[in-house]
Parts: C-alpha cells; sequence; structure tokens
C-alpha cells in the first residue's frame, strides 16, 4: 500500500447486542462470517483503532472460505448458496433484511451450541422481538429457520432449533373472496388501465408479481404459460371467454400485458395501492385484497368443475397443495352449490 493511502476497508461487519446494563456490546468482524477483530461498548458504531485496521488488512491477505464453527460463517455461505440466488430479488430483499437481524443477534454463536435443546426458548426469544407483530415475528422464524435447515443439510449444524416452532400469526381467509358484483363496484372506481388488470387477477389466478410481469409472448390461443416468479414453477392458464375478452381490451404499448397511466410495467405496490385507493372509495369488500382473488380464480375453477389435481396443475402449485387449502383459499359454499347444480343438469340430461 503507498505511503499516505487510506486502506480499503470494505467489508468491515459490526454486530450490536445489548448487555444487561442497557449499554451496548460491539463486535467487529473483518467481513461478514470473518475472524472478530475488535469488541468494544457505547451507544454508537465505534471507530476503527489503528491495531484492528492492521487485524483487518492481516485477516483478508489469508482470507478463505467462511469460518465454519460460528453462525456468520454459515449466513455467508448461505448468502452465495444458489438455494438464495434463485429466489426472485423481492424475496431476496426481504429474506437478506431479516438474515441480517438474525445475524446481528447469532452472529458470533458457536454453531454446536444450536444443538443444545435450551436454544428452542433462544430462538422464540428472538421471534418475540416483533410479538406486537405477530406476520413480521413468523418471518424472522421462518427465514432463520432456512437458514439452519440449509446449514443442516451440509454438515454445519447438527439441529434445527427454529423448525416447528410454533407461529404467532392466524389468518383463515377460508370464506374471503371477492364476488362478481364486488368487482364490479371497485373496478368502476379504477381508470380503465387499472381496471382491466384488476380484472385480469380475477381470471388468471396469478400473484400479483406475476399479474403485473405477465408479457405478451407468455399468452397463447388456448391459454397463458408464465413461471412463477417465487417457486420459478410453470403455471398454465386456461383462457375462458372473459379472458380472451380482458385481454382484447389491452392495449399493446409495453412488452408487458399491463401498463401504467405512463405506458410502462406496473411496480407491485403501484398496482396494490390503485386497487386498494379504489376498494376504500367503492365502500364494498372491506378487509379484501388483491391477493384474495387467487381464491376468486380457484373458486371459479371449482364451479366449472376442476379437480383439485388439475387446480394444483393450473395455478403452478405442488400436487396436493390443492386439497391441503381448499379450507384456506376456495369458498366452500360456492363448491357445493356448483356441485349441485351440475347434479341437477346431469339429471336433466338423464330425464
Amino acid at each position: 500500500m503507498a505511503a499516505g493511502k487510506k486502506p480499503d476497508l470494505t467489508g468491515v461487519h459490526f454486530v450490536s447486542r445489548r448487555l444487561a446494563n442497557g449499554r451496548r456490546r460491539w463486535h467487529v468482524y473483518a467481513w461478514r462470517g470473518g475472524p472478530k477483530i475488535m469488541d468494544a461498548e457505547g451507544g454508537t458504531k465505534p471507530s476503527l483503532t489503528p491495531d484492528t485496521v492492521a487485524a483487518f488488512l492481516t485477516a483478508h491477505e489469508t482470507k478463505n472460505e467462511p469460518r465454519r464453527d460460528v453462525f456468520s460463517g454459515l449466513v455467508a455461505a448461505y448468502l452465495k448458496s444458489p438455494e438464495f440466488l434463485r429466489l426472485a430479488p423481492s424475496t431476496r430483499k426481504q429474506w437478506r433484511m431479516w438474515i441480517d437481524r438474525a445475524d446481528e443477534e447469532f452472529g458470533d454463536a458457536r454453531l454446536h451450541l444450536f444443538s443444545n435443546p435450551k436454544m428452542r426458548g433462544t430462538v422464540l426469544e428472538f421471534r418475540d422481538k416483533w410479538v406486537h407483530s405477530p406476520r413480521s415475528a413468523d418471518y424472522a422464524l421462518e427465514v432463520l429457520s432456512r437458514v439452519l435447515s440449509w446449514g443442516l443439510q451440509r454438515g454445519w449444524v447438527m439441529h434445527n432449533p427454529a423448525h416447528g416452532a410454533p407461529t404467532l400469526y392466524r389468518n383463515d381467509r377460508s370464506e374471503i373472496i371477492w364476488e362478481d358484483h364486488e368487482i364490479e363496484a371497485v373496478a368502476a372506481q379504477m381508470a380503465p388501465h387499472v381496471a382491466r388488470g384488476f380484472r385480469l387477477a380475477s381470471w388468471t389466478g396469478l400473484a400479483r408479481g406475476d399479474l403485473i410481469g405477465l408479457r405478451w409472448n407468455e399468452v397463447g390461443e388456448l391459454y397463458i404459460s408464465r413461471k412463477r416468479g417465487k417457486t420459478k414453477v410453470e403455471a398454465v392458464i386456461p383462457l375462458f371467454d372473459e379472458t380472451r375478452a380482458l385481454l382484447a381490451e389491452c392495449p399493446k404499448v409495453a412488452v408487458t400485458v399491463l401498463a401504467n397511466a405512463r405506458k410502462k410495467p406496473w411496480t407491485p405496490r403501484g398496482f396494490a395501492s390503485a386497487v386498494e385507493d379504489a376498494r376504500t372509495a367503492a365502500g364494498v369488500a372491506e378487509g379484501k385484497t388483491l391477493h384474495d382473488l387467487r381464491g376468486t380464480f380457484a373458486t371459479r375453477l371449482m364451479r366449472q368443475g376442476f379437480e383439485d389435481r388439475e387446480i394444483d396443475e393450473i395455478l403452478g402449485w405442488e400436487t396436493g397443495k390443492s386439497a391441503r387449502i381448499r379450507r384456506v383459499y376456495i369458498n366452500r359454499k360456492a363448491v357445493v352449490i356448483s356441485a349441485i347444480e351440475r347434479m341437477r343438469k346431469r339429471d336433466k340430461r338423464t330425464d
């Protein structure tokens, strides 16, 4: 290094802990998963001393693979893994936030400690930091469990104390679907380019990200074929007459089927906000979300006589998922009424 030139300290990793006395203790690593080069106490992030800088440079001169004996090393390895990198960008961004929080909590913990039965309680204490927001608490637990499961499969840890831990959030949306009159009432409050996308969601069952990302070259004569953003599983959506009519109304001003007022592809938040605003203005369907249109489409398939296995194929779900989540996504009353109607039609033909 040239005389007078400041060293490049990119990658220094700070982890803080709150002590029993209320103060914070800082652990400083040469990089995420690398060796510790400094300890300090204080309310703000500590400055690096000359000795710490020297330790940083020495560590990088001999840098190898992430340490295999501490949680930070496991995190560093997981973030480079194909399992993490193949996730959708939006999912990686969300997971990275919770992975960082888990790393702040357990970064310098020795991995053999995760086999201790007492670690289950420590994991639940980590989850309970967000007890005021049950969905966030469960997300923290899920992401931690995914990292540990990845490590378990590769021999980094011998046990995953987060697996099977109780969750806090409870949400049964079994009867929450959009009725046709609600869809029309909300669509009436929308600009035409928003209404087309809203109605299309109810006739394709595509999740928000897949809906706004749907490209024209994924629309065929008989069906839509698109790989789902999160799972990369192909969804094959049959085109009903209503679906074709909606697609015919969509101007081809972008590579995507749906476009915003600037003739550009929608952002996920922008489209969801437009739907929420229209629902509020219409004064109907309180509490129903854009995501509930997935259940609406599944119910429509059930009304048409599609079997669970067929719905799995159409929506890109793994085999058997439709049967397992029937009470979550599909309106049971509508299905029973539809079955009665089909039975009456068969009876009339027999007569």
